[in-house]
Parts: structure tokens; sequence; C-alpha cells
């Protein structure tokens, strides 16, 4: 109640009086609100027309590109790579039952590329 009391005579008080409970050793708070502890920062302004700025809003867009895109790509083609061997162990296990013998290297190699 006391303290209520000390804002409302703080108001009433001219600039001068101010400036001097400030230096008092009666401690007086401060009251904050919601939205000034809550303001947005506006210490960072971008203008996108500036070349710097557009350079370097393109190179995190492709660095996520490329960090996102090139992993995913790389399992992708892992995965596809196992099921083609799959299917080259599949057929050369029915030319075994055809003719009894394995395919040999370069007719693996003309099917499935080495890496």
């Amino acid at each position: 109640m006391a303290l209520q009391a000390s804002r409302v005579q703080l108001g009433s008080r001219p600039a001068t009086q101010k400036h001097a409970v400030a230096f008092s050793s009666s401690p007086v708070r401060r009251v904050v609100t919601r939205q000034q502890r809550f303001a947005p920062c506006r210490a960072i302004e971008l203008d996108f027309s500036d070349p710097d700025t557009q350079l370097s809003v393109a190179g995190v867009v492709l660095g996520l590109l490329l960090g996102i895109g090139a992993p995913v790509w790389y399992v992708s083609r892992t995965e596809r790579d196992e099921e083609r061997l799959e299917e080259l162990r599949a057929m050369n296990r029915a030319t075994f039952e055809e003719t009894g013998e394995y395919m040999t290297d370069e007719e693996i190699a003309a099917v499935r590329k080495p890496k």
C-alpha cells in the first residue's frame, strides 16, 4: 500500500523532484509492463536491396539446400544401389541354376558399374 502511494506521489512531482528521488536512499521500484519486457528488438534492420544482404541470403539458402539435400540424395542412391545389388544376386543365382556357372566379372560389371 505504501509502495503504491509512493508511485502516485512520484507521478505528481515536478521533473526536478523525480531526479532527486532517483538518487535518494529510499527504495523506489520501477514498474515494468509486459509490453516493455517483450518489446521487439529493433537492432537488426535488413535492407534486401543491398547486394551484400542478397548474397548472404543466397548463401544461407544454398547452404541449407546442400546441407540437407546432399545427404538425403546420397542415402537414396545407396538404397537404390542395394536394391540393384540384390537384383544382380538374384540374376546370378538364376544364371547358375540354368547354366551351372555363375556370371563372370565382366558380365557383372556390365550390369552394375563398379564404384
